[in-house]
């Protein structure tokens, strides 16, 4: 667990302060190894996207211990945290595209963090990415001009495009028919297995179980204990929308 990319231990955060204060995650202990691709399921309210927004170093800790790619979040600071985000692809399940940018300059962004890079290379690289998400005759492309399912291929070329060393993806194929939801999942299985990258990712959709590594279920606030034989993926509940 302590080489894992992800080491959570006795994780606990609430909204509000003293007697107003709501607990959302319990003694929350968790791993995500090298490459592996974890579904976090549960009920809404339950605190996944909490959790995720802690993993991905959005929200301050409040107690226990998250290890993530080798920094340690309890007590970091916040330029300690945005260094941590740069090296970390988020993909949420609206694309969070900006509409008066092209489908290459949308990827580009993620770069432009980079000062040593410049704009044609930036560029130049983000067109790169887009082919290899099957969108490389759409970069000029705007997000109106493009489906549902293009427009996500876009946001993950986008997480893509920093070389990440942690995928977090919140809902990612929500939005999507089965067809193009089916094509985004598989597209973030080959950059898991392929690259070594592990994804850890919220869902409800049960179209997506079966590229699932390890399948981890929440009910408020706590991780569920797992069923059947160690390491078995466990059943995610009924869908809901």
């Amino acid at each position: 667990m302590a080489d894992a990319p992800v080491a959570l231990r006795d994780v606990t955060y609430a909204y509000g302060k003293g007697e107003l204060a709501r607990p959302v995650l319990r003694d929350v202990d968790i791993s995500v190894g090298p490459g592996e691709i974890v579904l976090l399921t549960g009920p809404s309210g339950s605190g996944k996207t909490t959790l995720l927004t802690l993993i991905g170093a959005l929200r301050a800790m409040q107690q226990g211990s998250a290890v993530v790619l080798g920094q340690e979040l309890m007590g970091a600071t916040e330029r300690q945290r945005v260094a941590l985000r740069r090296r970390i692809g988020f993909i949420f399940q609206q694309h969070n595209l900006l509409g008066f940018l092209t489908a290459r300059q949308n990827v580009a962004m993620a770069l432009e963090l980079d000062g040593a890079t410049g704009e044609r290379a930036r560029l130049a690289r983000a067109g790169e990415i887009l082919g290899a998400v099957g969108l490389g005759d759409r970069g000029e492309s705007r997000p109106d001009q493009l489906s549902g399912g293009q427009r996500q291929r876009v946001a993950v070329a986008r997480a893509l495009a920093g070389a990440p060393g942690l995928i977090l993806a919140d809902e990612p194929t929500a939005a999507l028919d089965r067809q193009t939801g089916g094509e985004v999942v598989r597209l973030l299985r080959g950059l898991a297995k392929g690259r070594g990258v592990p994804i850890l990712m919220v869902t409800h959709d049960p179209r997506i179980l079966d590229i699932a590594d390890r399948i981890v279920a929440m009910e408020d606030g706590r991780i569920l204990p797992s069923e059947g034989a160690a390491g078995a993926p466990r059943p995610l509940p009924p869908f809901r929308r």
